[in-house]
């Protein structure tokens, strides 16, 4: 992967981050709506991670997983390094907040109180979002998009390393196990793998790459408001148009990020110079975008119950939307930055299970 497009990935996914937190953290219950405008925008973003994920996890298993175990503990170890920290600190800030300010607690999308210990294990298990269900721990609504993405991986692992026909027939169980919701969406992840393909086989001439590098900035512009809906994939499913028909519009925004990746790609030789001096930060700055996408919510209500000024007031913002990402980065520093540590720590404890030294199949 050239260091250009490699940037890119980072930048995208800081963005869509970053995009996420703005637009729960812009509205009038938490900040009095400043920088509403971001609201509209937060599912999109995730469309923006559902893509990168297919393009990374497909390349991270082509250069670097040998075997099943190797697949199996690399994942387990990127999501269980932020997952377990984001639950722990989530129960404690939703605990302590409903007690600071009960009103804002009962304002927040579906919350019903701290997660309780069999919430918690639905969502360890990813299983908050299987079939019709439509579960959150605690305020934490962010962790839909896990009980969405871990099924893909787990999907994806059969069909890469599962032998014969059950490579295929694995999957659709997986996704059978998943539910209709998450199985829709599939395709959407796999554009991210199909982009890599087309990246590794250097299949885009470069005469293409400044369209496909800014198209998707003009097809934005002139898709008359792109970003309505009636049914989020967070909400509970229903077998109705009403929550199918929007999906069209994941997959749209899903092409445009693929299409603006090979451009990239295209153009790496002639962006790579240009953006070399800026990768070093802003791949440190992506590397605290997991645990802001998952830590965020459930931060910005706390410092927002813990304000002794209203919602609108500079000082309650300052705390929300400077303290947030400052405590994030802290926090990332014994998460996601140290895949290392929790990759041997899973490694390890996949050894003491039974055919746990095995090579895979």
């Amino acid at each position: 992967m050239s260091p250009a497009l490699s940037l890119w990935l980072d930048l995208l996914r800081l963005l869509a981050a970053a995009m996420v937190f703005f637009s729960h953290a812009g509205t009038q219950r938490i900040s009095g709506g400043l920088f509403h405008q971001a609201t509209r925008y937060g599912e999109a973003a995730v469309d923006v991670f559902f893509v990168i994920s297919g393009f990374v996890i497909a390349h991270a298993t082509a250069a670097r997983v040998q075997t099943l175990r190797d697949y199996v503990v690399n994942r387990s170890a990127r999501i269980y390094s932020v997952v377990l920290p984001a639950l722990l600190l989530g129960w404690l800030l939703d605990a302590a907040g409903a007690a600071l300010d009960p009103a804002l607690y009962e304002a927040a999308p579906k919350f019903a109180g701290p997660a309780s210990l069999l919430q918690l294990a639905s969502t360890l298990l990813f299983l908050d979002h299987s079939w019709f269900r439509a579960a959150q721990p605690g305020t934490n609504l962010p962790f839909w998009s896990l009980s969405f993405e871990v099924w893909y991986y787990v999907a994806f692992g059969f069909l890469v390393f599962a032998r014969g026909p059950w490579n295929v027939l694995g999957a659709l169980a997986a996704l059978a196990l998943a539910g209709p919701k998450i199985a829709l969406l599939f395709p959407l992840w796999l554009l991210g793998v199909a982009c890599r393909y087309l990246v590794v086989r250097n299949a885009v001439p470069r005469a293409a790459g400044w369209p496909l590098l800014l198209g998707p900035f003009v097809v934005l512009a002139l898709w008359p408001d792109p970003f309505t809906r009636a049914c989020f994939p967070y909400s509970a499913f229903t077998a109705t148009w009403e929550c199918i028909g929007p999906m069209g519009q994941d997959y749209g925004i899903g092409l445009l990020v693929a299409a603006h990746l090979l451009g990239v790609h295209a153009l790496a030789d002639r962006l790579g110079p240009l953006v070399a001096p800026v990768v070093r930060p802003v791949a440190w700055l992506a590397g605290a975008s997991f645990t802001l996408y998952l830590l965020h919510y459930p931060l910005i209500h706390f410092l927002a119950a813990a304000s002794p000024w209203e919602a609108a007031a500079w000082p309650t913002r300052a705390l929300v939307f400077l303290a947030t990402p400052m405590i994030v980065l802290a926090v990332a520093e014994v998460t996601e930055r140290r895949k290392g540590a929790w990759r041997r720590g899973v490694a390890a404890l996949a050894a003491q299970m039974p055919g746990g030294r095995g090579r895979g199949p």
